[in-house]
């Protein structure tokens, strides 16, 4: 327990490092914790979004009281926008929002649609916490986005196979969606044409055809460029069962870990790896301190959204006073490194703000996933 504390206080002597600035920041946090509708209804429409909202803010005020004690001077002011727009639009006029120094929200699509054109008196960025940009077209320099694009993804699955697989053959698995086949363009565009990779795309509703494009002789990469559970999971059981014939190697994005059915013979025998944007190591000393604090604060265990809304606070604030509120001055160099996730914040154009870069591999093992480098 001695060496928890010992690397506590060398944690929180960073921050003291970068909390020179006395002067006090003001943050907004405007998130539909719809919190009136849960109350009365736990079992509410909203009630997912809602209570994934407040475990985010759970895990923010632990980083807060983090960085109190560091010497930050923080003044958070709570908005619930209820999923509603025109209150959301009534909060953005607020004083608070209006003066904020940094504003962390909107959570959902339409927000972020209503601040493209949303000026504060500080000129200040915002961030969404649990939104990218993939699916719109968001032009707001003053946007950072938490969580990786898809087509980061790709670059992740290419470049982990650039670095360890001299040769192979890329099998790309497609649903019904418009964003899988864009993302399988995209792998087909940045595979470099010196680099002796067979890139094909099947439908994943034809996942019989795999075993035609299969090779015996080199490694065969999977990506599964859907997230459709069903189909999913009818293609891990084929891939499985060819484990013994074929090398095979099968990549999945993040939504593959809440499938409602796992079968981890399939994924043991298929050696999934999952790319995605966090990796809570439980045997990490910091994330047993985090997740003790957390059971005194909460009498219950951290889930991935306290995680995330610890490290995109402490994310934030520290780079927040490092560059004195411009993000972009630290965005090519600084890379943060906490409990679950890691950020490298990238411009995605002259436009639309700042994105997270950074991804995590998970390999499938006997004893669970394990992060493998790239």
């Amino acid at each position: 327990m001695k060496k928890i504390y010992i690397i506590i206080s060398l944690f929180l002597l960073y921050f003291q490092s970068i909390a020179q600035n006395k002067s006090l920041i003001k943050i907004a946090l405007l998130m539909p914790f719809c919190a009136e509708e849960i109350n009365q209804n736990p079992n509410h429409k909203n009630a997912d979004l809602g209570n994934a909202c407040r475990e985010y803010y759970q895990g923010l005020l632990i980083a807060a009281d983090s960085l109190k004690n560091a010497g930050f001077n923080i003044e958070i002011t709570v908005f619930d926008t209820e999923k509603d727009t025109v209150k959301f639009k009534k909060i953005l006029n607020n004083e608070a929002v209006q003066n904020a120094d940094f504003i962390i929200g909107p959570v959902i699509k339409e927000g972020q649609l209503m601040m493209q054109n949303f000026k504060n008196k500080k000129n200040a960025f915002h961030l969404s916490p649990l939104f990218t940009f993939t699916k719109t077209k968001i032009n707001d320099e003053r946007a950072i986005s938490a969580y990786p694009d898809l087509t980061y993804y790709a670059d992740c699955f290419v470049n982990y196979l650039n670095k360890n697989s001299s040769v192979g053959n890329i099998i790309i698995m497609v649903g019904k969606d418009v964003s899988d086949k864009s993302l399988s363009n995209y792998i087909k565009q940045i595979v470099k044409p010196e680099f002796p990779l067979n890139v094909k795309q099947i439908d994943l509703s034809k996942v019989g055809d795999i075993y035609k494009n299969l090779s015996k002789e080199n490694d065969n990469f999977i990506f599964f460029a859907s997230d459709d559970e069903n189909q999913i999971n009818a293609a891990l059981k084929i891939i499985a069962d060819t484990s013994n014939t074929f090398k095979m190697n099968t990549f999945g994005l993040r939504k593959i870990l809440d499938f409602n059915i796992i079968n981890t013979e399939y994924w043991l025998k298929s050696n999934l790896h999952i790319i995605s944007p966090f990796y809570i190591n439980y045997s990490d000393l910091l994330t047993k301190k985090f997740i003790e604090t957390h059971r005194n604060y909460y009498e219950t265990d951290p889930n991935e959204f306290a995680f995330v809304g610890y490290d995109q606070f402490i994310m934030t604030l520290s780079t927040f006073a490092q560059t004195n509120g411009s993000f972009k001055d630290l965005n090519k160099t600084a890379t943060h490194s906490l409990l679950a996730n890691k950020y490298l914040l990238k411009e995605k154009n002259n436009a639309s703000g700042l994105q997270n870069s950074y991804l995590h591999i998970l390999k499938y093992t006997d004893e669970g996933f394990v992060e493998v480098a790239w």
